[in-house]
């Protein structure tokens, strides 16, 4: 294990896409450091290499081999979670997992009890929980400004099944569909902002595009120990995007832009892709990479309202707004931030001796919700 005077050596486990938002964390002034990558194709593994100049292994078991590494990102296929992250643990090394967990609860207990019995942590990282806004709501809630929390909403709608997905990610056996892949999103932010103990599900699922047999949207009703209620859902069918109800904003924090959300009319995808043309087309959903920093703004994953006893709070485009009996009051938000946030909880969490938040009984919980 790195001393705390040195960068936490940090490798990734699965150079996909979803290794593509995490890696522009690695900066030079960072408390961390990328120690190496893996994964089982040759062509990724070359193109790691030439453009952050590590090394690359074809392997979870070789990467948590590597002295350099002190921790391992899982981003790799939902049904190899369990086994890379019970791979790192017993090699004594830190693990961050992708959401969702898991594609069942016991290879969850299975993660959980591997990272006790080694001591390392376990985090569940691509939480929403990190955003500014929702951590500001739940400061708001917690404070007991506006009283208990009554209800909380949280609405989506985008073209997530109308983007290049690959054949796992349309497979619901193995961790795919909107469920699985989304549903963590919208669980974590209800649950943070609602308390965390959910008592009881009530939902519905269903697959409305004849081309995919998957999940592509969901509603469901969740009730909460306090007696508090949220109700969430999504759609992923691509005619019609919630960014339109949220100032132009996205999940990015860009501004979305009109033709790029006119999905009536475009192309109907009827079938997986590649994994070469997702990652060009993830790369191009990105956006250009001129834009200026002073123009993101907070990010919207969807709409979410929380209703309290004594007023209702909901994210603004800097920060949150606060509606109560003395008016409507805007909160800024620090700045969007990236992925860092996870590595640098990671950090602090080893430093101050703690476990971190959100652990692996966490992402076991909202797993459970979405099963449910």
């Amino acid at each position: 294990m790195a001393p705390s005077s040195q960068p936490l050596g940090i490798g990734i486990a699965g150079l996909g896409v979803a290794s593509t938002q995490v890696l522009p964390a690695f900066t030079a002034d960072a408390p961390f450091a990328l120690a190496a990558g893996a994964d089982i194709r040759p062509e990724a593994r070359a193109a790691f290499q030439d453009r952050y100049g590590r090394p690359a292994v074809d392997s979870v078991e070789a990467l948590c081999r590597r002295d350099d590494v002190d921790a391992v990102w899982i981003a790799t296929p939902n049904t190899l979670h369990a086994a890379h992250v019970v791979a790192a643990a017993k090699a004594g090394k830190h693990v961050v997992c992708e959401k969702p967990m898991a594609v069942t609860l016991k290879e969850c207990d299975r993660m959980i009890r591997a990272a006790a019995a080694n001591g390392v942590q376990l985090l569940q990282g691509h939480s929403k929980i990190y955003q500014a806004p929702i951590r500001q709501i739940r400061d708001i809630v917690k404070s007991g400004r506006l009283g208990r929390v009554v209800q909380i909403l949280s609405y989506n709608s985008n073209d997530w099944l109308q983007r290049p997905r690959l054949a796992p990610e349309l497979d619901t056996g193995q961790g795919g569909g909107l469920v699985y892949r989304q549903g963590p999103h919208m669980i974590d932010i209800v649950r943070f902002i609602g308390g965390g103990l959910v008592k009881t599900v009530r939902g519905v699922t269903g697959r409305a595009d004849p081309n995919f047999d998957t999940e592509g949207h969901f509603s469901a009703l969740l009730e909460f120990e306090d007696g508090a209620g949220a109700a969430v859902s999504f759609n992923g069918y691509g005619y019609f995007d919630v960014s339109e109800l949220t100032w132009d904003i996205g999940e990015s924090g860009w501004r979305q832009e009109a033709a790029g959300r006119s999905f009536p009319g475009k192309p109907r995808i009827t079938g997986p892709a590649d994994a070469e043309f997702k990652s060009a087309s993830a790369e191009k959903r990105a956006g250009p990479r001129d834009r200026k920093a002073e123009d993101r703004r907070q990010p919207f994953f969807g709409l979410t309202i929380v209703n309290c006893e004594k007023g209702v709070i909901r994210q603004s485009p800097n920060g949150i707004f606060v509606y109560s009996e003395d008016g409507i009051e805007e909160i800024p938000c620090p700045a969007m931030r990236g992925r860092d946030l996870e590595l640098r909880e990671l950090i602090d969490a080893i430093d101050q001796g703690r476990t971190v938040f959100p652990d692996g009984r966490w992402g076991m919980a909202t797993l459970e919700v979405c099963l449910a």
